[in-house]
């Protein structure tokens, strides 16, 4: 049997903490003047992205901040890189691909996240997701049984 592949078994190691109730989660995390987050995400599979308005979700109670690709793009943050590759471990060379944080210009998943807002509660942030107006144009996506 090979070293890496679909059904090999792994070890669990975080069991036990969980288990006896010495898990820790970042809802249990709570630090001064925390804030949340919240993404917006597409629910197309392929769709160009022809304007996002943040100006109710922004004027929303508790927001800090709303951010786009728009943002991403102009303060060059670069994109998200895996964080495992099979090479990584011993298995076989992959190419490492960057995913955008957001995105600007087409969504090209269901799930694409499209924009990202920051409140003083969870439910702030939740809350003013939902008012994220995002103009789509679906395109044809490719869809295989």
């Amino acid at each position: 049997m090979n070293k890496f592949g679909i059904g090999q078994p792994v070890q669990r190691v975080e069991d036990r903490r969980f288990l006896t109730g010495r898990g820790r989660f970042v809802e249990d995390i709570h630090l001064p003047r925390q804030a949340h987050g919240a993404v917006v995400l597409s629910p197309h599979a392929h769709a160009r992205i022809r304007r996002v308005d943040v100006s109710k979700a922004a004027a929303a109670p508790g927001v800090l901040c709303v951010l786009t690709g728009a943002d991403v793009v102009a303060d060059k943050l670069g994109g998200l890189m895996p964080h495992f590759m099979p090479e990584d471990v011993g298995g076989p060379k992959g190419y490492r691909t960057s995913r955008p944080i957001l995105v600007a210009d087409k969504a090209r998943h269901v799930g694409d996240r499209v924009a990202f807002v920051v409140a003083e509660t969870p439910a702030q942030a939740r809350d003013a997701a939902q008012l994220v107006a995002v103009d789509y144009e679906p395109l044809l996506a490719v869809v295989l049984p």
